[in-house]
């Protein structure tokens, strides 16, 4: 029997070639769909543009009421011997048909009929696209389009360098997360998965794999981030990193007990034993083993419940059931970042910072230090703040940055009793210190001497002191416009500076060097050095 096609698209496929399926291609369709109900379970009620539902999770798991049709493209529909219940496309068409009135420019469709929303996917336009409706109203509720087109021939890559090629039969969606700069969705893309990263306009994909574990569904993970097979990724698909050991998710698509607290690292209870877990390192940071104030036998089981985890300091109920069936439970706390089992909280009483007034040029950087009261305070971080970043701004490791000239107060916070010291910084502008320096070089400098080095014609170094008594310079105002005289005739210049370096402009002395340092600057005295690749001139002067 072949696959009856609707009366609209009959007359547009009179040129397929109708040959009956073969025993292999049913075992392939039937194989690719049991693939869809073991992965489907993950689909759950997200909200898309804060009305968004997908399909409720009783509704995904009855994926036996799913159905599949690649649409009108010679490569991907193929005649069919007779199903149990009807053609799979049959079904799916029905379906189609009851919700979009012209559904022409949809290929490898899929559809999921549940009690109160239906989903329908595919390729619409050549673009992946799934949509939920109200199967009550018919009404659309809610729809997904990629913003790059998917073709329906696809190269799976086997590694080594070496592809198959897979033709799409359908495409479904497996996992939906809305970020703040758009979406993360993983299709199952004709037995394989794929996810696309959409942010802010553009789109990332993960590279379709022949060997699903080296591609699987997205997970939740830390904040935006996703989890797939054994790669962090960022929200907008960039690869934070590759674990060494994989994280467990259980059928829900939940991670399995642990509590991350960082992209690479959670806290896992197992058993007896609490461990901070680094994925990215595949080890364990810290094990510890909880005691119980009352004896356990092996045979008990355990069942933990976190109470609080607003500080570093992590509160855990255990309820323990014997084997005939009697319950007791105990509490606990532990410190996440060493490890250590609290036993009498000791609180914080107050924080003093190593420097109060800071004096910083624009770009510098200066470290601060706090010092929490008492020493063996349970929780002793602390949180630093900068009443105007613009002028410096502070990190969280107490390292301060002068950013543009202006004063601020540099807080630090402790996380327990909110204990609290200041520190004054005042940032002065490089060009501040520049204009302070040319008005202290106005005036006249007589030159008391002039010595230095140069390479001869054998290319040898060679020092030399030369006679500059009556020679001098002089700087007539704060901008800059000054002279040299040798004692016969003075040759003008404009000069400014940057730093310790004074730069000439118009100049005939010293014309042609790279270089000329500052090297003293006091109320009487002035010391220039003046390089280039190949001599140096140094000269001392003092103020008339």
């Amino acid at each position: 029997m072949m696959i009856p096609i609707r009366k609209e698209q009959r007359q547009e496929n009179m040129h397929l070639k109708k040959t009956p399926m073969t025993k292999d291609m049913k075992k392939g369709m039937i194989e690719d769909m049991k693939k869809l109900k073991r992965y489907s379970t993950v689909i759950k009620s997200y909200s898309y543009m804060k009305a968004f539902r997908l399909l409720a999770t009783s509704l995904l798991v009855a994926l036996s009421m799913g159905f599949t049709s690649c649409g009108e493209d010679e490569l991907d529909r193929m005649p069919s011997t007779s199903l149990d219940e009807g053609t799979l496309f049959d079904k799916t068409d029905k379906l189609f048909s009851e919700y979009i009135k012209d559904y022409s420019n949809i290929k490898c469709r899929y559809g999921l009929q549940g009690e109160s929303s239906v989903l329908l996917s595919g390729l619409k336009d050549n673009h992946l696209w799934f949509s939920e409706y109200d199967a009550v109203s018919k009404q659309l509720k809610s729809e997904w389009i990629d913003i790059e087109k998917t073709d329906t021939i696809q190269q799976l890559y086997k590694g080594y360098g070496e592809y198959e090629t897979l033709y799409v039969k359908y495409v479904a969606p497996l996992y939906y997360k809305e970020i703040s700069t758009g979406n993360i969705v993983t299709f199952n893309i004709g037995g394989r998965f794929q996810t696309i990263f959409t942010s802010n306009h553009k789109a990332k994909r993960t590279q379709l794999q022949y060997d699903n574990s080296k591609n699987g569904i997205a997970h939740n993970w830390y904040k935006e981030s996703v989890f797939i097979a054994d790669c962090c990724y960022s929200h907008e698909g960039d690869t934070i990193y590759i674990a060494k050991s994989r994280p467990s998710f259980d059928e829900n698509g939940n991670l399995a007990g642990v509590t991350l607290v960082s992209y690479e690292e959670g806290i896992e209870l197992s058993g007896r034993y609490i461990n901070r877990r680094s994925f990215k390192e595949g080890k364990s940071v810290w094990s510890t083993y909880i005691a119980p104030p009352f004896d356990v036998p092996s045979d008990a089981k355990r069942n933990y419940t976190l109470l609080g985890n607003t500080t570093n300091i992590w509160e855990y109920k255990c309820e323990v059931t014997f084997y005939d069936g009697t319950k007791r439970d105990f509490t606990f706390k532990i410190n996440i970042d060493n490890g250590k089992i609290v036993t009498d909280e000791i609180k914080v009483t107050g924080i003093s910072i190593n420097e109060n007034t800071v004096n910083l040029k624009q770009g510098e950087t200066f470290q601060l230090t706090a010092t929490v009261q008492p020493d063996n305070a349970t929780n002793n971080k602390v949180i630093w703040s900068s009443s105007n970043e613009t002028v410096a701004s502070i990190s969280q490791e107490g390292l301060v940055t002068a950013n543009s000239a202006g004063e601020t107060n540099i807080t630090v916070t402790t996380e327990d009793g909110n204990f609290s010291t200041t520190a004054i910084v005042t940032v002065t502008s490089n060009e501040d210190e520049d204009k302070a320096t040319l008005a202290r070089l106005e005036g006249t400098w007589d030159m008391l001497k002039c010595y230095g080095w140069e390479y001869n014609d054998q290319n040898i170094k060679e020092n030399w002191e030369e006679n500059v008594v009556g020679e001098y310079i002089f700087f007539e105002d704060e901008d800059g416009n000054g002279g040299y005289n040798d004692g016969y005739k003075t040759y003008y210049f404009a000069s400014s500076v940057e730093g310790n370096k004074l730069i000439l402009r118009n100049s005939e002395w010293l014309d042609g060097k790279t270089s000329i340092i500052i090297t003293k600057l006091t109320e009487t005295e002035l010391h220039l050095k003046a390089i280039d690749s190949v001599s140096e001139e140094n000269y001392e002067m003092k103020r008339r």
